[in-house]
């Protein structure tokens, strides 16, 4: 038979594993594109040292997950010139990428919309197909109201 105490030494030491286990599990994303912006822009620093690309705004989004325009903010908060033309460039391509966006939503959803209007007349409430002569069959208004 076992003791009380060691099975309480058992016992929490598999509570303790199964917490570290879950703590440990944060998944796949790399702990750069986790950082907050603080944390951020002390990494960048010492990123743009070793930064050899020709295209610094691109490879500080790609590097940290951050959009276009954030990484031209945090870039000229850490004293990067970025000249004003790409910078006006960059925020017109971003505009222009997110009214497409939502334009695709907003088709999208007048799209999910008209599937899920009702075909109906002065006879029926809802018209579920129709004859071989094209008479609509469904439920009339009478049936809808007494059903309700």
């Amino acid at each position: 038979m076992i003791k009380f105490e060691t099975f309480c030494q058992i016992a929490s030491s598999i509570f303790k594993m199964t917490n570290s286990q879950k703590n440990t599990n944060i998944g796949n994303t790399p702990k750069r594109k986790r950082l907050k912006k603080p944390e951020r822009i002390n990494v960048a620093k010492s990123w743009i040292k070793t930064y050899n690309g020709k295209r610094i705004i691109s490879g500080y989004a790609k590097w940290f997950g951050v959009d276009k325009i954030c990484a031209i903010n945090e870039l000229k908060s850490i004293g990067v010139v970025i000249p004003e033309i790409l910078e006006k460039q960059i925020i017109n391509s971003h505009q222009l990428l997110l009214e497409q966006k939502n334009e695709k939503r907003e088709k999208r959803n007048s799209e999910d919309a008209a599937v899920f209007l009702l075909d109906s007349d002065e006879n029926f409430t809802f018209i579920v197909g129709y004859t071989s002569n094209g008479f609509p069959f469904g439920s009339t208004h009478e049936e809808f109201n007494q059903e309700i």
